[in-house]
């Protein structure tokens, strides 16, 4: 039996939508299995990006305070429920903030909390940025704050981020580089199996006890946009020009693999548990320095072509 057509551009936006649609009803639910909300991790992260423990958001802040100036606008592509937009936008009344996103009912739910709430620097607005149409020279800045690994039409995407730019402007994104469709690497599957085995006691595999990635087909009848072409986010964005001011990386080849979908087991009031991580951690960062394993999420700030 071949193999279905795959779903044209209108069927696949469509189908995205209904997702984050639905998975953004109840944001709790939806962080509850995500490792990158865990506090230890989060730390971990920012001392191998930064060298110290700092907020992401607040580098995301102190970026757009030094290469943007009161009155610039700002562009946010793939929000959601526009939590980490508010946040910046708060910090920053004297910026126009301008957020897109596909599922149009969680923009719709989020317009009405941002009037209650009285923000009027954050407008939201429907869109696919795989067809990101965007006016010449009018942002100072595009954040992509773990959104930009959900395009797959890339190439077409950083030419319409470059058209949108003003020539002193910057993209400022903290994302996803790993394996499209996180279908993880033999040497993460490997290592990951080892650390499951060796340092992590039973009761915490909740969801798996050994690393499989995710079939393909499952990955994309539940999410088409889903790490559709992570790995090719860096280098499409300096295929088209771009300049790097900055590239950090956090790491997570391992960590995710072993922890996603089962880091709820992890109290972060527990030093047991926060002992366990700590060996996950030293277990990552030895395999990074003998350069077994590269950086999965990476933090980068670029410049439009000159």
């Amino acid at each position: 039996m071949s193999k279905p057509p795959p779903p044209d551009a209108a069927e696949q936006a469509r189908r995205v939508a209904a997702f984050w649609n639905a998975r953004q009803r109840d944001v709790v639910t939806d962080a509850q299995g995500n490792f990158l909300r865990h506090p230890l991790i989060h730390a971990y992260m920012s001392l191998r990006a930064f060298g110290e423990i700092a907020g992401q958001l607040d580098v995301v802040v102190a970026e757009l305070r030094s290469r943007t100036q009161p009155g610039d606008r700002v562009l946010s592509v793939g929000c959601g429920a526009a939590i980490k937009e508010i946040a910046i936008s708060r910090q920053l009344p004297d910026r126009t903030f301008v957020a897109i996103d596909i599922a149009e009912q969680t923009i719709e739910r989020v317009r009405e909390q941002l009037a209650a709430q009285g923000v009027r620097n954050l407008e939201l607005q429907v869109g696919d940025f795989n067809d990101l149409q965007l006016q010449p020279a009018s942002y100072r800045a595009v954040l992509g704050l773990g959104a930009i690994h959900h395009v797959e039409a890339l190439e077409a995407f950083w030419r319409a981020v470059a058209r949108g730019l003003t020539r002193d402007g910057c993209v400022i994104a903290q994302e996803y580089v790993g394996p499209n469709r996180m279908q993880w690497t033999a040497t993460q599957i490997a290592e990951g199996n080892r650390v499951l085995r060796d340092l992590v006691p039973p009761y915490y595999c909740v969801h798996h006890t050994r690393v499989e990635p995710v079939p393909v087909e499952a990955m994309i009848a539940a999410d088409p946009s889903e790490a559709v072409r992570s790995e090719d986010l860096l280098p499409t964005c300096r295929d088209a020009g771009f300049r790097m001011d900055g590239l950090v990386g956090a790491g997570c080849a391992l960590l995710q693999p072993v922890l996603n979908e089962q880091i709820m087991a992890f109290d972060p009031r527990n030093w047991d548990d926060n002992l366990v991580l700590a060996r996950l951690f030293q277990a990552e960062d030895e395999l990074m320095r003998r350069g077994v394993l590269g950086d999965d999420f990476v933090g980068f700030v670029a410049r439009p072509p000159a």
